[in-house]
């Protein structure tokens, strides 16, 4: 018999250890191993030019994103932003800028509602023109999520990026294509347009939907770049973040060595390298925000091979080393990284306002000597690249301007290919389908939260002594059966499902309706999915710890006694033990009280944002956030009568009282 239990714990216990163990590791794997090249070297790998001691086949730009110009927040937001574009630009001289969207911030003085502000668009430009940056480089501005709030449609007279961008007066309003040519070759950039038209109000505005007819651009348009040295794609939205049709927007992205992008703002800084390389083998490089970490990206092609450094607003020097090249970031689908081997300098740029001092180059630790400057920013070093042909070898350049600035610049890099593991959490949130996996997510909590409740409801019967025994699962059952706990559980997440959350004004002067799907306005449905992440919100923050307040108190006012095989609370019984609750009842039950204080902010955020995003109108016809409230307080009210409702948990529903 014992033999047989311990067995029985085992199985119980180690099974499911053992798939979510297989699970992990597979996760690991699908995540970090980065996808193997298996196809062919690149063409021109092996041909000459390679690099060397000359300037020629170089050339580098400029990403920055997220700037967020707001007339609310942040004034040095701006005089930053004016002052990088004098003297950033004309240190670095680059031959393209690619400003990524949410040039501006379009939010309302209480952080909460959204509108276009004609002054933001009026800032934003005027630090471009009083530089002249666009006239000493070829700037490109798209348009991101918050330069789409409120917006009814993009001809309207408040799309003021129509009218206050560098590209938006003469250029395409949808996905288009700019090839820059040069004597060396020509680089095309294919823009990827997937903002919501018409633009609601925030907080529904956070996830991009690229339709047929956008997607059927971009793909035209990566085809006219066939006969290019190399493709970007750049858009606002990482590819996790944008809902596409099938075959979906990854397989366009895999046709160019790179989408650069940006709009998560490295969630909040926490999460500085968002950066992968995609399953089609090309890269997704998310650059840091402007807006809060002040960040932008220098970008180079180097004999046609891709180099980057990602740099704080302010640090000086800036060291981009471009040969040999980071391998954590090698695309050989699509650059002739074989042009390495037959490479005769380490080669890297150095800009600053100051005079360089010094520079250093180290191998593996190796002291290799002082880089020699050769023209404009490029320094370079002899080397001989055959003793790193295998495996990874480790690059370290340092420099020292006249200013008294010193950077160091140090990764790894190879020759043959190889390349270190992909960092986990930047790739599970760039490699995923964040949409479904939000859907995902919010299906499992509602399977484990709702769909028991029906289940116990209906299938309990006479005779179970294993139920009637276990303390948690008979509580379970009470709550089950007790109308006031079961319906309010059950119709809480179900509405959503399935009934519109609220009508009001979506976009200015524009009605519409608001559900989980998606919202109706002006005629059009917009499929924005944001609403995936408030409802699996709704999940943690409301259905879970109400879940556990009314089982814990169902528990503690409520001993069940067994009679006939059933389970039976009476009236006599709340009397009872509220009456005569043990010190440690009395620890729980104010427990318990402290739990609510999560579904009554989450409520009370909810409320408050459908108010000052929508109107007061919006706020009274808010069946999801308004009504249900008004349904949560009816529940506690009926809860705390004096008069305790009767729960028979026996099957025999017609006894059932609310």
């Amino acid at each position: 018999m014992m033999t047989k239990t311990l067995f029985l714990v085992a199985v119980i216990v180690l099974l499911p250890l053992a798939v979510l163990s297989w699970l992990w590791v597979q996760m690991l794997d699908y995540y970090t191993i980065p996808v193997k090249y298996d196809g062919p070297p690149h063409p021109n790998g092996d041909l000459p030019p390679f690099p060397g001691a000359s300037a020629e086949n170089l050339w580098w730009f400029i990403h920055i994103s997220d700037i967020h110009v707001s007339r609310f927040r942040d004034p040095g937001r701006t005089v930053d932003f004016q002052k990088f574009c004098k003297e950033n630009i004309d240190v670095i001289q680059p031959e393209l800028v690619l400003v990524t969207g949410d040039l501006t911030d379009a939010k309302t003085k209480d952080f909460i509602g959204s509108r276009q502000y004609e002054i933001e668009w009026q800032s934003y430009r005027s630090a471009i023109k009083l530089a002249q940056a666009d006239e000493k480089t070829i700037w490109i501005d798209i348009r991101g999520n918050h330069d789409a709030f409120d917006v009814p449609h993009v001809q309207h007279e408040t799309n003021f990026y129509r009218k206050y961008s560098i590209h938006g007066p003469d250029g395409d309003q949808g996905s288009f294509i700019y090839q820059h040519k040069l004597p060396f070759g020509t680089y095309s950039f294919v823009s990827v347009y997937a903002l919501l038209d018409p633009g609601p109000k925030r907080p529904f505005n956070f996830f991009g939907v690229l339709t047929e007819e956008e997607l059927k651009k971009v793909k035209e348009n990566v085809e006219k770049t066939q006969n290019s040295n190399q493709t970007i794609l750049f858009g606002h939205y990482p590819t996790a973040t944008v809902v596409a049709p099938q075959p979906g927007f990854s397989d366009v992205m895999g046709k160019g060595i790179a989408y650069i992008c940006g709009h998560l703002h490295s969630l909040g800084g926490s999460l500085p390298n968002l950066k992968a390389l995609q399953r089609s083998g090309s890269l997704e490089l998310e650059v840091e925000d402007w807006k809060e970490n002040r960040m932008y990206r220098v970008m180079a092609m180097d004999h046609d091979i891709l180099s980057f450094v990602d740099v704080k607003f302010g640090q000086w020097p800036v060291i981009l080393i471009t040969n040999p090249k980071r391998a954590r970031f090698q695309a050989p689908k699509y650059e002739p990284i074989h042009k390495m081997l037959h490479s005769t300098h380490i080669r890297f740029l150095l800009f600053s306002p100051f005079e360089v001092k010094s520079t250093s180059v180290s191998l593996d630790g190796i002291h290799q000597g002082a880089a020699e400057h050769v023209k404009g920013p490029l320094y370079v070093l002899p080397w001989n690249p055959e003793e790193y042909q295998t495996g990874l070898h480790y690059i370290a350049v340092t420099a020292t301007d006249a200013g008294g600035n010193t950077q160091r610049i140090t990764y790894r890099f190879s020759i043959d290919g190889s390349r270190p593991e992909q960092w986990l959490v930047p790739s599970v949130i760039l490699l995923s389908d964040m949409p479904k996996g939000l859907l995902l997510m919010y299906a499992i909590l509602f399977s484990v939260l709702v769909l028991p409740l029906p289940v116990l409801r209906w299938s309990y019967r006479k005779g179970s002594e294993v139920l009637q025994s276990n303390f948690i699962m008979r509580s379970i059952i009470l709550l089950a059966h007790t109308d006031i706990y079961y319906y309010s559980l059950l119709c809480l997440p179900t509405y959503p499902v399935i009934g519109p959350w609220c009508i009001g004004e979506l976009i200015g002067g524009l009605w519409g309706v608001s559900t989980m799907h998606g919202i109706y306005v002006n005629g059009a449905f917009v499929g924005e999915v944001f609403s995936y992440a408030v409802v699996l919100l709704d999940m943690l923050l409301l259905q879970l710890p109400l879940t556990i307040f009314f089982v814990v108190r169902v528990a503690l006012l409520c001993q069940p006694t067994t009679q006939n095989g059933c389970v039976s609370s009476k009236v006599e019984n709340y009397k009872t033990n509220s009456g005569n609750m043990s010190t440690t009842g009395t620890i729980i039950y104010f427990l318990i009280y402290l739990i609510l204080l999560l579904p009554i902010g989450w409520s009370y955020y909810n409320l408050k944002t459908v108010w000052y995003a929508y109107g007061k109108m919006a706020f009274f016809l808010s069946p999801k956030s308004l009504w249900s409230y008004i349904l949560l307080i009816y529940v506690f009210y009926k809860i705390h009568l004096p008069d305790k409702p009767e729960v028979i948990a026996n099957g025999n529903h017609a006894n059932h009282v609310s």
